[in-house]
C-alpha cells in the first residue's frame, strides 16, 4: 500500500491572491471610468445651463431697448450690468448690483460698447460714433475645477423704432 500525499495548498493561496489583485484593479478601474463620466456630465450640463442663460441675457436686453431706446442709449460704456426680473412688474432690468448667484452657480453680466462707422455706414473699430446702436457683451461665468469658467455673446442692438 502507497500513500501519495499532495500538497496544493500553497498554490490555492496563491491563486486566490491574484484573483483579489484582479478583482480589485478592475473595481479600481472601473469606478475611476464612472467617475470621469459623472464629472464630463457635469461639465456638459453646466455648459448647457450657462449657454440658456445667454440666450436669456440676450432676450432681456432686447426686451429693455423694445421699452424704449432712451434706457439702453443711458447706460454708461464698459460698465459691467446684471440682469435681473422682477416678477410683480414682469419687466427685465439692468443695474450695478450683483443681484446673486443664478441657481446657485451663475454669474450673468452684460456690458454695452459704443459703435463706429465709416462713410459706406459700416462698422468699423474707428470711426464717427453711431448712437442708435450698441456693442453688447453678455457673459455668464461658474466655478470649475480649474478656478473659473465663462461663456460670452457679442452682438450689436439697434434703435430700430425711430
Amino acid at each position: 500500500m502507497h500513500f501519495i500525499l499532495h500538497t496544493n495548498r500553497g498554490f490555492t493561496i496563491i491563486e486566490v491572491l491574484i484573483a483579489c489583485a484582479i478583482i480589485s484593479v478592475t473595481s479600481f478601474a472601473l469606478i475611476s471610468t464612472a467617475q470621469k463620466g459623472i464629472q464630463l456630465s457635469n461639465q456638459a450640463l453646466r455648459q448647457v445651463q450657462a449657454g440658456l442663460l445667454i440666450e436669456e441675457g440676450v432676450e432681456a436686453v432686447k426686451t429693455i431697448r423694445d421699452n424704449g431706446w432712451s434706457t439702453i442709449s443711458g447706460f454708461a460704456l464698459n460698465t459691467i450690468y446684471y440682469p435681473s426680473f422682477n416678477t410683480s412688474t414682469n419687466t427685465w432690468s439692468l443695474g450695478t448690483t450683483n443681484p446673486g448667484i443664478l441657481d446657485s452657480v451663475f454669474t450673468r453680466t452684460v456690458v454695452f460698447s459704443e459703435v463706429n462707422r465709416d462713410s459706406n455706414d459700416d462698422i468699423v473699430s474707428s470711426g464717427t460714433v453711431d448712437a442708435r446702436t450698441k456693442k453688447v457683451t453678455v457673459e455668464v461665468s461658474w466655478p470649475s475645477s480649474g478656478g473659473s469658467t465663462s461663456k460670452a455673446i457679442t452682438f450689436y442692438i439697434a434703435d430700430i423704432f425711430t
